[in-house]
């Protein structure tokens, strides 16, 4: 059958050039359509961190990894509630995508390596330049190859013949081809798919906003329900943890602070991974505050941690409209909080004990103490409420097979159709794995998407 081209891809971002780049390396002719004005789409607003095993980086370091290690943590840490191929084929694939990343010119410094989520393993590779930079080279590499590119243009369904997927139609105009890959990416700022498919998020009401671009409106899903397409991954995703104060992009809390629960008792070490906090808060059943004293107020300033959030000025300004509440003790702030007032001072009381000695230590939770963290016995003090509302991704999305083709309700794969990125719902569980757990299934699954969609054009798959 004669088509406009071999392969299209739907989207721009990180998955979608992914696709697109091994496609026509593979011999393919490509289409990419975008809804947007510009390439990326939401990856080039994010760090484009790549959480991977046994890689270049890792061996440069001295860190000692495996795939296996990998995958094993992976399905530990999401008590095998995802697909085990699709992530057992991430874990094998990581190690040589970001090799081929960094040969399309990302720089995976060694000083960029880090401990991502709650593992003890560094596998977190931060690129030089971030999320725009990744784009920005694998754009590079699709002009070099001849790829096309249409933005400003949405696709309204898939072509359909004997069954198998054929092209696209895009208002009046349709584009014929051999295999097509959706990389729609997510549904962050769509509504309506966030009431029905991430309820948790949609939850958050007006404290909610997403970080991604307003074209995440999750075509991808649309386009799945024209072909039976199964959807995976109901209500996960990442939330980050903010005290609704502005929207200011700060996923970590002081030490210095205390997280309460209506009970006026700590649950959790403050500073543990924003991959954990936001499981840990929805765990509460009800409002969790920050609390802390004057003296912590007074010295909190601007560090890596927060420029926008917890600082000294801020934190008066926000006390006086209203916003945080402000005592003279803690039995009148647990009467505003509506806490119980005999649990926050005991918890208080426990704090400052185990911070007062000569080695300050949390025996708690095993939090790890700056200078900062002093003993909470300052008036006033101060409860700020903080919820996980900020959207960072959505996890639900179409259910992919190890080589990326789109499985039907019917647990068949859908002939011609592929997917990768956020638009996939497989690989996510209920706690984010870590930083560049999302961003790396892009460049990993978009890579495999496009290298197998050249080969289904041509029959061979």
């Amino acid at each position: 059958m004669d088509t406009d081209y071999d392969v299209i891809v739907i989207g721009s971002g990180a998955a979608g050039l992914s696709a697109a780049v091994a496609a026509a390396a593979s011999g393919a002719s490509v289409l990419i359509v975008e809804a947007d004005t510009q390439t990326g789409g939401s990856s080039r607003l994010s760090g484009g961190h790549f959480y991977a095993a046994d890689t270049f980086v890792q061996q440069q370091a001295g860190v000692s990894d495996s795939a296996e290690q990998m995958f094993q943590h992976y399905m530990t840490l999401n008590q095998w509630l995802v697909e085990p191929a699709v992530v057992r084929k991430y874990c094998e694939l990581s190690a040589p995508t970001l090799q081929w990343l960094n040969g399309l010119g990302v720089d995976f410094p060694v000083t960029g390596l880090y401990q991502s989520g709650a593992g003890t393993i560094a596998r977190g590779h931060q690129p030089e330049g971030g999320g725009e930079t990744v784009v920005q080279r694998l754009d590079a590499r699709r002009q070099q190859l001849g790829v096309d590119m249409v933005l400003d243009t949405r696709v309204d369904s898939l072509l359909l013949d004997n069954g198998r997927v054929s092209g696209i139609r895009a208002g009046s105009h349709t584009a014929t081809a051999g295999a097509v890959v959706i990389a729609t990416g997510g549904f962050g700022a769509n509504d309506s798919l966030l009431q029905e498919y991430y309820p948790q998020a949609y939850a958050a009401g007006d404290w909610r906003w997403y970080i991604g671009t307003d074209k995440a409106q999750g075509d991808g899903l649309a386009l799945g329900a024209q072909v039976d397409a199964a959807v995976q991954g109901h209500n996960r995703g990442l939330l980050l943890v903010t005290p609704g104060f502005s929207r200011d992009l700060e996923v970590l809390l002081p030490d210095w602070l205390i997280l309460v629960n209506r009970q006026g008792r700590r649950f959790t070490d403050e500073t543990a991974p924003y991959t954990m906090l936001a499981g840990l808060i929805d765990h509460q059943e009800g409002p969790v505050w920050a609390v802390f004293d004057e003296q912590a107020r007074a010295a909190a300033k601007p560090s890596p941690v927060s420029q926008a959030y917890w600082v000294a000025d801020v934190l008066a300004q926000k006390a006086d409209a209203g916003v945080i509440m402000r005592a003279d003790t803690l039995t009148a702030l647990a009467a505003e909080m509506g806490c119980h007032a005999a649990g926050l001072n005991g918890t208080v009381a426990r704090y400052n004990t185990m911070l007062s000695g000569a080695q300050p230590r949390d025996e708690t939770f095993f939090k790890k103490l700056s200078s900062q963290a002093q003993p909470i016995q300052t008036p006033p003090f101060y409860a700020a409420e903080v919820r996980p509302a900020i959207v960072c991704w959505t996890g639900t999305g179409l259910r992919i097979n190890d080589a990326c083709q789109v499985m039907s309700q019917a647990e068949q794969p859908v002939s011609g159709l592929f997917a990768a990125g956020e638009t996939v719902g497989s690989l996510h569980g209920d706690r984010y794995i870590g930083g560049g757990g999302s961003f790396g299934p892009c460049i990993v699954f978009g890579k495999l998407a496009g290298e197998n969609a050249a080969l289904a054009s041509k029959g061979n798959f």
